[in-house]
């Protein structure tokens, strides 16, 4: 299994979101032997540091997503783990799940917070904006509106995903606030990290022992810049009085840049480390830490060193309470001499601080282990026992640079096919020979001319399995999870008995190759993607990668004339019957990469093949006025699809010649047909 982990500013001077993906990798390796997990990330080192690939921080770090795309499909899985993302920069990673989903791959959301207060460089009004809507007393609407937006876009996005569970209750009852109630509650997988490390004793409490037996208690600290302390006078009047009692500081910066500048401006001398084992090894030395960072609290606590928090939204508060505690103040809002009475209190005694930690991660733990148990058994999806014998059907023709990888794909998946079975279509290349290097069947096509539906017909009665899956030789699985995606809907709620849904034709989601044109892409996006654009069409089916029961073919035979489109002939026509109609169910899902680079002499000999195809299946009446005006709008589709991507502006002059073509095409198609059955009527006296 191979999963894509992202949405989140890895790489970028975080410390603390470099402990989530740590934590975050920790548990899927020891939860899934053998998989393959990729990181987006802006440092290179994290692959030798955790074990994994790497991709570039999609959406952050100035990358655009515009890549995300290719990276996701790669994969099987992607997961959004972690950070407070729902409310500091929800809109990339929103952006970055959408992408995912639209891709088809299962998509998770793991360990995320969300704060009381969403983050204002995007949710408050600012400079001549706020000028101008201030004057009109519109400032209050229009940042509701900004909320509504985001709410809207939670509510549209997060349903589709296979799991979604947050880092704290408080969180989870935010997002369901903002329209999506059924997230599940897991803890931050940062507490994971140092698990199996030394630098906390057995009993948990930190390396330095009790503040009262040291000769100079230390206080680790740590202040974000990215909201700013409004009583500095008050925290450097701190400072000077722990300095004051005898006490030594230590800065754990966990920006390296911008909190080491921060803190050293204060006058403290800083640690040097700048990963999460480091943090933990200062926070071990020290007495008490004191942060607005959630990370070096849930750092330090994780070696036994007491915490105080300094509020910076609401979750230092939703961490504490998991310790009966609250907040020293907020950094907008805080007395700091009190402070320093809790700081040179906590020197002299740590009080019920190891026992009180010692319930608070029994909690942390048991609600992460369960969360755990519940994402592995969504990404893994097993499917039931009692899985029916598939056979794999596959038409190869010259198709030597892909049936190597469709084949090694298709037998790759868990489970694997009952057998496949390879009908060559006469190759003058090497496509029998690349094939014959896997355990595979081969079948002879019947002789005479090509025709679809015979040799369709004559695959099945060859076949002994229950079910028949289609897979064109060009059509490469993306995933070991494509077979069971594509045949799950037949299998209906329960396998076996009654329970079985026989009459369903299901097909697959069709991604473009990374070398497609970007009209293709286009297209392919219409057609496939979330399903949304095929389901306002008529009628949309493709057999280049779908499944049914094969007695469904046994018992009514595709046609065995027609010369095109005999997949949307026979889906049509049982699909229409009155007693017991065949259900066509598309699985975004189940994905295969599929596409055509065709030349405009290709596109005309397709198209017009499905304008025959299309006359007889739907009796259509040809006319050149309607595929005109299909080709206009489909042209302006084309180019407000291009202009939108600057790298492909190069096909924006030929867009309305390639649709001309295709339409124009499709046109003659049916008007062949149509003068065909014409004279057939004139020969039959009125009957065809």
């Amino acid at each position: 299994m191979k999963i894509l982990l992202g949405g989140i500013p890895l790489g970028c001077d975080n410390i603390g979101d470099e402990a989530i993906i740590a934590g975050v990798v920790k548990m899927l390796k020891e939860s899934l032997p053998g998989v393959e997990l990729t990181v987006a990330t802006a440092d290179p080192a994290t692959a030798e540091l955790l074990g994994v690939n790497v991709v570039p921080p999609f959406g952050f770090a100035g990358h655009g997503i515009g890549g995300f795309v290719d990276a996701v499909r790669r994969h099987d899985a992607y997961i959004w783990c972690g950070a407070t993302g729902l409310s500091d920069y929800p809109h990339v990673a929103l952006d970055l799940l959408e992408t995912a989903q639209n891709a088809g791959l299962a998509t998770f959301i793991w360990g995320v917070g969300m704060d009381d207060e969403l983050n204002p460089v995007f949710f408050k009004t600012h400079g001549k904006r706020r000028l101008i809507l201030g004057c009109l007393g519109l400032v209050g609407w229009y940042e509701r509106r900004l909320r509504a937006r985001l709410a809207r876009r939670i509510a549209a996005l997060l349903p589709r995903c296979r799991g979604v569970w947050l880092r704290d209750p408080e969180s989870a009852a935010m997002l369901a606030s903002m329209g999506f109630p059924n997230a599940g509650i897991t803890a931050d997988t940062a507490i994971l990290v140092g698990s199996d490390r030394s630098v906390a004793s057995p009993n948990g409490t930190s390396s330095r022992g009790s503040g009262a037996l040291a000769a100079s208690p230390t206080l680790g600290i740590c202040i974000s810049t990215q909201r700013q302390v409004t009583d500095l006078a008050g925290l450097k009047r701190m400072i000077a009085a722990v300095r004051e009692s005898g006490a030594r500081i230590l800065g754990i910066p966990m920006n390296p840049k911008t909190d080491r500048s921060l803190l050293e401006s204060l006058g403290i001398e800083c640690m040097a480390g700048t990963t999460p084992g480091a943090v933990m090894e200062a926070a071990a030395k020290c007495d008490v830490v004191l942060s607005s960072r959630l990370h070096l609290l849930i750092l330090a606590a994780n070696v036994g060193t007491p915490v105080l928090g300094i509020a910076r939204g609401s979750k230092l508060a939703n961490w504490l309470a998991n310790f009966g505690r609250a907040v020293e103040g907020s950094v907008y809002d805080c007395d700091w001499d009190k402070v320093t009475e809790h700081v040179l209190a906590a020197f002299k005694d740590r009080g019920d601080w190891d026992a009180v930690r010692e319930r608070a991660y029994a909690g942390l733990m048991s609600r992460l282990e369960s969360a755990r148990g519940e994402l592995v058994a969504r990404l893994v999806d097993e499917p039931p026992k009692d899985w029916p014998r598939v056979s794999v059907l596959v038409r190869a023709h010259n198709d030597e640079a892909f049936i190597g990888r469709t084949i090694s794909g298709v037998l790759s998946q868990h489970p694997p096919p009952f057998e496949v079975i390879v009908c060559d279509d006469n190759s003058t290349d090497r496509t029998r020979e690349v094939a014959a290097k896997f355990p595979v069947r081969f079948f002879e096509r019947p002789a005479g001319p090509y025709k679809p539906g015979r040799t369709l017909n004559a695959l099945v009665r060859e076949a002994k399995g229950d079910i028949a899956v289609f897979n064109n030789s060009d059509a490469v699985p993306l995933d070991e999870r494509w077979l069971v995606e594509l045949v799950k809907p037949l299998i209906g709620a329960t396998v076996g008995g009654n329970h079985r849904a026989p009459r369903i034709f299901a097909f697959a989601n069709q991604l473009p190759r990374t070398d497609a044109q970007a009209l293709v892409r286009k297209d392919s996006e219409r057609a496939f993607g979330d399903g949304k654009v095929q389901a306002t069409w008529r009628f949309f089916f493709s057999l280049a990668s779908s499944a049914t029961w094969r007695q469904n073919l046994i018992d009514t035979p595709f046609d065995e004339e027609i010369q095109y489109s005999e997949d949307v002939e026979w889906t049509w026509r049982n699909s229409r019957r009155e007693k017991d109609p065949v259900k066509i169910v598309y699985c975004p899902k189940a994905r295969v990469e599929h596409s055509h680079n065709y030349t405009l002499r290709e596109l005309a000999r397709r198209f017009r093949g499905e304008g025959t195809a299309d006359r007889v299946i739907f009796g259509d009446e040809p006319s050149l006025a309607r595929e005109l005006v299909g080709a206009a709008r489909e042209t302006l589709r084309d180019w407000m699809y291009l202009l939108r991507r600057p790298r492909d502006w190069r096909e924006i002059p030929s867009a309305p010649v390639r649709r001309l073509v295709q339409r124009i095409a499709h046109w003659k198609g049916m008007k062949q047909a149509f003068n065909a059955e014409t004279q057939r009527r004139r020969e039959t006296g009125g009957e065809l």
